[in-house]
């Protein structure tokens, strides 16, 4: 079983390269994202939906751990983010995941932030 953490740290920095392949592959087969606005997403084709979008708006991210809880196979992982869009606006943001990792992969994965930080882009 691999450490949340360190799973989590190569999820971020995947995502923070703006890699839609290799943060789909930091996730199980039939894993669960949960996010607002979107709610819950199941398996590669939905949760590509939530980062292709991300990408799609944010050519740059920024992810900073906060503050982890780790439990087992199991975290909380408090983050602190900037979003930067193409017109070169930033969009800071801080929320929470709540990780659930089988083997090195996660399987639950809920994320909480408010959504209306972006609402304007």
């Amino acid at each position: 079983m691999a450490d949340p953490r360190a799973v989590v740290e190569a999820y971020w920095a995947a995502e923070m390269a703006r890699d839609l392949e290799e943060i789909l592959a930091h996730y199980q087969d039939d894993a669960e994202l949960v996010v607002p606005d979107l709610g819950r997403l199941v398996g590669h084709r939905e949760i590509s939906r939530f980062y292709s979008a991300s990408i799609e708006s944010y050519p740059r991210l920024e992810v900073e751990i906060v503050r982890a809880i780790v439990n087992g196979a199991s975290g909380a992982f408090e983050w602190s983010s900037v979003h930067h869009d193409y017109a070169g606006s930033s969009y800071p943001c801080s929320g929470v995941n709540i990780v659930d990792v089988v083997g090195d992969k996660m399987q639950r994965v809920h994320v909480y932030y408010d959504p209306r930080i972006f609402s304007a882009h």
